[in-house]
């Protein structure tokens, strides 16, 4: 079990390749994917494993780069493997992860998370 109390983010390790870092992950259960990173990463991540359509907040569409990697959220020592898309400039994790999990989102104040 892990409690984040730093709410409604969580502490995730990214892995593409040879590429591996830590972020500061929102956890939006209105995002249907699996995570979102910074689209800055791109450099670091070399060439995507595919471009996708993603359909933004207002409705517009746009292509992404998509990269397969693994996703560990810190402190439950499991890797999910996961489509990682670079959109925008915050990290953002999706419905594709967290119904993997047991999630409490604890009165605002802390999130409370079991695999």
């Amino acid at each position: 079990m892990l409690v984040s109390r730093d709410y409604p983010y969580v502490q995730v390790r990214v892995t593409v390749r040879s590429f591996s870092s830590l972020f500061r992950a929102l956890l939006d259960t209105g995002f249907d994917g699996h995570l979102v990173l910074p689209e800055a990463l791109g450099s670091q991540l070399g060439n995507p494993d595919q471009l996708v359509k993603t359909r933004l907040a207002d409705g517009t569409e746009r292509d992404s780069p998509l990269y397969l990697g693994g996703v560990e959220v810190v402190g439950l020592g499991v890797v999910y493997l996961a489509r990682l898309t670079l959109l925008g400039d915050e990290c953002l994790m999706g419905q594709g992860i967290i119904r993997r999990l047991k999630v409490t989102f604890d009165h605002g104040s802390q999130i409370v998370i079991e695999p």
